[in-house]
């Protein structure tokens, strides 16, 4: 259990951050948050809302930043009450946005210009993944900011991994979506084949989630696919779009072949140009099912 009212700041309490959130309070930490709009289901877990970034640093030492675009981090640190200016040398700062690297190491800059630490913390998984423990926390950064930070880290999930330097943890991430893509799409395959070869699609999730086929994409996927369950939707295409490009540019910057995720990336793309953005990823099964003959 957490110390006894140890106060941790959240600033992003949106789809990933409300199970973030709730591990933590199921842990017993004090959870300060902040979002523009939508807080009600924050505070009715238990959380404390407040009305700035600002704010949340004058509550809380380790303040955990989970928010979805680079605009967003720059505003949350430099926009109105803004964060920057409310951090001193007894805060750390735990990134857990996936950004391009340059990006990220900017922020870090403007923030430990402050006497604040950083660290990063990548997380992978679903919503689902992160309610259950299952995900993994990619940490990037100092051995003894992580010290810190471990107890609260270890409270969202228990698969903690330090990559070394800051920064190691986005390129740690975005390998891991990289196969997302690749797996999803291969799950899609698998169960349009089960059904057309005349299997319940409940039954093909099931079973080859249990043998040698299986992996932590079918097992999340497969059973939307079963279901035709794409909204609301734990992960949208809409939010896989940045890490197609961020992977796509990692990939040719260190120059790597790249047949699977070439080949499974236009997929993604067509989906959202579909207008299906704001579905599941496991969606994907209808352009496989459309591509397959009749």
């Amino acid at each position: 259990m957490a110390e006894q009212n140890q106060t941790v700041g959240l600033i992003g309490i949106g789809q990933l951050g409300i199970p973030v959130a709730t591990n933590l309070l199921q842990a017993g930490f004090r959870v300060v948050g902040y979002r523009r709009h939508d807080r009600e289901e924050f505070v009715r877990l238990g959380g404390k809302a407040v009305e700035s970034p600002a704010a949340v640093a004058q509550e809380a030492d380790v303040i955990l930043l989970c928010l979805p675009s680079e605009q967003a981090s720059q505003e949350v640190l430099e926009g109105n009450n803004g964060m920057l200016g409310a951090l001193g040398s007894q805060h750390v700062v735990v990134e857990m946005g996936t950004y391009r690297k340059a990006f990220k190491l900017a922020q870090a800059e403007k923030i430990t210009a402050t006497g604040a630490r950083v660290l990063e913390a990548e997380i992978s998984g679903s919503p689902p993944m992160v309610a259950s423990h299952k995900a993994a926390v990619y940490a990037g950064g100092d051995l003894d900011v992580l010290d810190v930070c471990r107890p609260i880290l270890e409270a969202i999930t228990p698969n903690l991994f330090h990559l070394g330097e800051y920064g190691k943890a986005v390129s740690m991430k975005l390998i891991a979506n990289y196969l997302l893509a690749i797996h999803t799409l291969a799950a899609a395959e698998a169960m349009n084949m089960g059904a057309r070869a005349g299997f319940d699609p409940k039954l093909v999730a099931e079973v080859i989630q249990k043998g040698a086929g299986g992996s932590a994409m079918f097992g999340v996927r497969a059973p939307l696919m079963a279901a035709r369950s794409f909204s609301p939707a734990p992960g949208p295409f809409n939010t896989l779009e940045k890490y197609l490009h961020l992977g796509r540019a990692m990939a040719d910057e260190l120059g790597c072949a790249t047949p699977l995720f070439s080949a499974a990336s236009p997929y993604f793309e067509r989906a959202l140009a579909d207008g299906m953005g704001d579905e599941d990823i496991a969606a994907v099964i209808k352009l496989i099912e459309a591509d397959s003959k009749t």
